[in-house]
């Protein structure tokens, strides 16, 4: 950035700021508002890192659409994300135009942290609808440092389906499979690795709280969501084959994940891939089918145990992953913590592996592969609704 943009992100820091302290009202628990201040101040201050993926992809997209346009740049396919995403960087490139460009490229993820903790402590509150449960989840997710390193510094946007998949749990623990499908199309609108819930999904609809016929509303909601790029002239097949054209992109088993691919040789690749991929397969359908046979009732605490399991089950068994896929896995096993608090060291496993995947070291990724793994059977073997002599004791 040039010495003048970072100037104005810092008067704007400060106009934030006071702007935050005034706005609290005074029933407002004080640690919640000094926690709201301190995760707003540091991703401010975050903003201006350029990631490799803000130079090689962001930037690039930002200023295609500022040369082109406007929203008429919709129209040519210069990006690899879904239109969904893009319609921001539009709002970015014109009406943001007057603001540091990587600030206004990074703010809507930045922004959208904040609605995933609203979630994550409508389900907390769910379970504590009095005391101060709720108000610690809200800020452990906004304080949390794998959080702040995928909006604020690396620019990305897996806090944004996330949330989508956070606000699917919260619809779903309230029975109302509507607003849930709704949460999860717009989750999958944005990028595909929301589908990483979709065992959950399965589960639900075998129980019979999702009915069948509800299922195209998922559909649907990507439908509507592409319109817009359409209307501006981008063909139809491009905008139906963009997860497509991802998943043919990058040609490595694992990216800096620590899943089980770390131990298996890229060279490999050929015949791994659609050897994961039928195996993820298989246990998607064998989860299913356990849970199914199971006749214990799925209570808001189960239906967080199995979504915990989803979100660490598919990204860790399934190739081609990158590091940041764990992260509805991070924000999940926070919730899970605060629902079995004896697991808690769940929840710091899980954010202590993606934060070392972030920072890229291979031998910390390789050993987290490891503790990932036995996490993983961890969750898997004290869900009463897949192991129910191993966990005979009713929560």
């Amino acid at each position: 950035m040039t010495n003048t943009s970072d100037k104005r992100l810092f008067k704007l820091i400060k106009y934030k700021s006071k702007t935050l302290l005034k706005i609290f009202p005074h029933q407002v628990p004080n640690d919640l508002t000094i926690a709201i201040i301190c995760a707003v101040l540091i991703r401010l201050i975050c903003v201006p890192n350029k990631s490799s993926d803000y130079t090689s992809f962001l930037a690039p997209w930002y200023d295609f659409i500022a040369a082109n346009g406007g929203f008429s740049a919709l129209k040519h396919g210069f990006a690899d994300y879904t239109p969904p995403y893009l319609y921001w960087l539009v709002l970015a490139a014109t009406l943001l135009s007057g603001l540091p460009k990587i600030f206004s490229i990074k703010l809507f993820a930045m922004a959208v942290d904040f609605v995933c903790a609203f979630f994550t402590y409508k389900i907390v509150k769910l379970k504590y609808p009095q005391g101060r449960q709720p108000i610690f989840a809200f800020i452990t997710v906004i304080l949390s440092p794998v959080a702040i390193y995928n909006s604020a510094i690396w620019g990305q946007c897996d806090g944004i389906y996330t949330t989508g998949l956070i606000a699917c749990i919260y619809f779903l623990c309230i029975k109302k499979e509507i607003p849930a499908l709704v949460s999860f199309g717009i989750g999958l609108s944005f990028k595909l690795q929301a589908m990483f819930l979709s065992p959950l999904i399965l589960i639900m609809l075998l129980k019979q709280r999702i009915r069948w016929y509800y299922i195209p509303i998922i559909p649907l909601v990507y439908l509507l969501a592409i319109l817009p790029a359409w209307f501006a002239g981008r063909p139809m097949s491009e905008l139906l084959l963009v997860y497509f054209n991802q998943a043919n992109k990058y040609k490595q088993l694992a990216k800096a994940v620590p899943n089980l691919y770390q131990w298996i040789p890229n060279d490999l690749y050929n015949i791994v891939v659609p050897i994961g991929l039928i195996s993820t397969i298989f246990a998607v359908i064998l989860l299913a089918y356990v849970v199914n046979k199971s006749k214990l009732e799925i209570t808001q605490e189960r239906l967080i145990h199995l979504a915990t399991i989803s979100v660490l089950l598919m990204p860790y068994i399934l190739p081609k992953m990158h590091q940041r896929y764990f992260y509805p896995a991070d924000i999940c096993s926070i919730i899970l913590a605060f629902y079995l608090p004896q697991y808690r060291w769940v929840a710091i496993a899980v954010q202590l592996s993606s934060l070392f995947s972030y920072l890229g070291t291979p031998i910390h990724i390789k050993f987290f592969s490891i503790v990932l793994g036995y996490v993983l059977w961890f969750v898997i073997r004290k869900c009463d609704l897949i192991f129910p002599k191993l966990n005979t004791a009713l929560r």
